[in-house]
């Protein structure tokens, strides 16, 4: 797709030049391919601007020529500018050479702008963000703050802040989202990939789509690293380093937060280790999202945190910057990690490993990488889908159970049915953490609540359900503010759950902080409430 309009220009070129009459008309033609051609490479190492005038100047110089104009339809896709693209595009495949080759490209842009026709927009000093304002408006304070502070914090890390506002959308559905990010649902679900930094924008799909939210601040900070790198470096990042400084930075938007591996990659790590298995640079290539299976890609996403880790180590951000740096000056990637660290890049591999190997991850049987799986879901996933997640069969026997029993009030005879569950799934269930712990808020024991839903949250920060629990211990215990901040947390995954800002705002009220309070019930009336 995007080597397209060289792929018709040398088309062109011997359909046409055999039928020119003068040098003069050759010269021109030539001129134009040669425009073209650079216009083309400035795309492909994410140089939007300088394609940009190149369409300009080549729609003054030759307003007629198909593939000007088929190339200014490329570069307004780039821009985030559909309408106008598939205006170019459209008047483009009227030239046969194009139409034969073209179609395809068109098709995409305009299934695309079936989704995009319907985008609102708001602009911040240095983003772009369109959502489907009926859908998604209440993610756009969250997110526009977050984008923002990672716009300086990755800037100053990685100094590198973009002059242009950065197009970040988000797509309603999961068909729209395949679409755009080129993966398969198959791919998504396997690799886990909810978002993607492609044709110069920022990409993510709706945490509505997920039936408990995911980590999407985290994410559009990850995209948006990886949009910096893209910028910085002309393209020329190996995924490998691209995913681990991605990883390394996706939460330095949150104050006074080193990064660190979550338990369950951590714990695969160990694994890796004690197998010695592990996921090559060469595999990684070219993307994780193509990778077989979750656990590959989580494997992978935790080895090259691991590689930027050391990297930082050894030198701090300075010798990041010096590594992108030598590669946006043309040097392969193996010659800049050697200038930069003073090794030979196999010694580099080699020490990296070795010291991977010394470090004692730990090991947590029975963790896993929760599924991801796209689709239309309701606000609250209710006791009935929880149950059908826990894996364990006898567990599940013990939690439905305990379900009923809790449904008719009878909280210490549940206790009994979810410790029996918790024990058969190995006391790693967040499905039966949350419950447990739910049983002893119920019944006031509230220490044993607090220490099942802390571990649940140390292994699965992923898992909403586990900052609502722990909200309404805190709230009952009349914590009030340890509650509005574990709750304030939740919606950094599912702001669409209505009991999170229902929650929030009873507890603004015992604060007296009605401005709060109001905010909230404006969002509960935005979830409609």
């Amino acid at each position: 797709m995007k080597k397209s309009v060289i792929i018709f220009i040398i088309a062109f070129a011997i359909h046409v030049l055999p039928g020119f009459k003068t040098s003069a008309q050759e010269s021109k033609f030539f001129d134009v391919i040669g425009e073209i051609t650079y216009g083309e490479e400035c795309l492909q190492t994410w140089q939007i601007e300088e394609a940009s005038a190149v369409a300009d100047k080549l729609l003054l110089t030759a307003p007629e020529n198909p593939y000007v104009r088929f190339f200014a339809g490329e570069v307004r896709f780039y821009e985030g500018n559909y309408k106008e693209s598939l205006s170019f595009l459209k008047e483009a495949l009227q030239e046969p050479d194009i139409a034969q080759q073209g179609q395809k490209f068109y098709d995409f842009v305009d299934k695309i702008f079936q989704t995009t026709s319907k985008f609102k927009e708001v602009k911040t000093e240095h983003f772009l963000f369109r959502y489907v304002e009926e859908k998604d408006a209440i993610l756009v304070d969250y997110a526009l703050d977050t984008l923002e502070k990672a716009y300086d914090a990755i800037g100053n890390d990685l100094n590198y802040f973009p002059q242009k506002p950065i197009l970040v959308e988000v797509f309603p559905d999961a068909e729209s989202f395949c679409t755009i990010s080129t993966l398969t649902k198959d791919e998504i679900e396997t690799s886990g990939t909810v978002a993607i930094c492609l044709f110069n924008r920022v990409i993510i799909t709706s945490p509505r789509l997920l039936p408990r939210g995911y980590q999407w601040l985290d994410t559009l900070t990850h995209e948006y690293v990886h949009y910096v790198i893209m910028k910085k470096t002309y393209n020329r990042v190996p995924i490998w380093l691209h995913e681990g400084i991605a990883k390394y930075e996706e939460r330095r938007w949150l104050e006074d937060i080193s990064p660190k591996l979550p338990v369950s990659l951590e714990s695969l790590l160990a694994e890796a280790i004690e197998k010695d298995y592990f996921i090559t640079f060469e595999q990684m290539h070219p993307s994780l999202a193509k990778l077989k299976k979750k656990e590959d890609t989580a494997l992978a996403f935790a080895e090259v945190f691991t590689v930027i880790d050391y990297l930082y180590n050894r030198g701090g951000y300075p010798l990041l910057v010096s590594i992108l740096d030598g590669i946006r000056s043309g040097k392969s990637t193996e010659d800049a990690v050697s200038s930069a660290t003073g090794i030979s890049f196999a010694e580099f591999e080699r020490t990296w490993l070795q010291d991977l190997k010394q470090k004692k991850f730990r090991r947590i049987h029975g963790i896993q990488i929760l599924p991801t799986k796209i689709k239309e879901a309701s606000a609250i996933v209710d006791d009935l889908e929880s149950v059908a997640e826990i894996e364990a069969k006898d567990a599940r026997k013990y939690a439905v159970l305990g379900d009923l029993l809790r449904r008719e009030g009878l909280h210490n005879a549940a206790i009994i049915e979810y410790e029996k569950a918790f024990r058969k799934a190995g006391h790693i269930s967040p499905q039966i953490q949350n419950k447990l712990a739910m049983s002893y808020i119920m019944d006031t024991q509230y220490a044993r609540a607090e220490e099942i839903l802390r571990v649940a949250l140390e292994y699965y920060p992923e898992y909403t359900t586990t900052y609502i629990s722990l909200g309404e211990l805190y709230q009952r215990k009349g914590e009030y503010d340890a509650a509005i901040q574990i709750l304030s947390q939740a919606n950094h995954i599912n702001p669409f759950n209505p009991i999170i800002h229902k929650n929030l705002a009873e507890l603004y009220k015992k604060l007296d902080r009605e401005e709060d309070a109001a905010a909230e019930l404006k969002r509960l009336m935005m979830l409609g409430k």
